[in-house]
Order: C-alpha cells, then structure tokens, then sequence
C-alpha cells in the first residue's frame, strides 16, 4: 500500500512546475513539523510525575494552599 501511494505521488508530480514543487515541498514539512509535536514521547514525563507523585499537588490541594496563603497575606496587612 505505501509503495503504491509512493508510486502515485512520484508520477503526479513529476510534469509540476518549480513552483508547484515548491508548495508541496513546504505543505510535507508541515505535515512532518505537526506530527512530530503531536506524538512526542512523553515517557520522560511520565517517569518524571511517577517518581515524584508523593511530592505533587492535586488542584484541590493547590487550591487551599493559596487560599490560606491569601488569607495569612490578608492577615499580614490588617496587622500593618
């Protein structure tokens, strides 16, 4: 199957003009550029959230520690 895709996509652009050619050229390199940042290797990341889960927050907890930073920071300048 993709020798025959590769087939078709030779003998059609083979009578193109250099102009042609060029557009084509730059619409495969975009498909190329979006494929390659749409299936990175994320195992990296993975391994990077796993070894430090325990150490992670969840929103929630993000949440409330910046709710009672905003609080302790309210307090700060009532005092002052």
């Amino acid at each position: 199957m993709v020798e025959l895709t590769q087939q078709k996509i030779i003998s059609n652009i083979q009578h193109l003009s250099s102009f042609q050619l060029a557009e084509i050229l730059n619409f495969v390199e975009y498909v190329n550029f979006k494929y390659r940042n749409n299936y990175r290797d994320y195992s990296a990341i993975d391994s990077i959230c796993g070894k430090y889960k325990n150490d992670m927050s969840s929103s929630e907890k993000f949440a409330d520690n910046k709710k009672n930073e905003i609080i302790i920071e309210d307090e700060k300048w009532k005092r002052n």
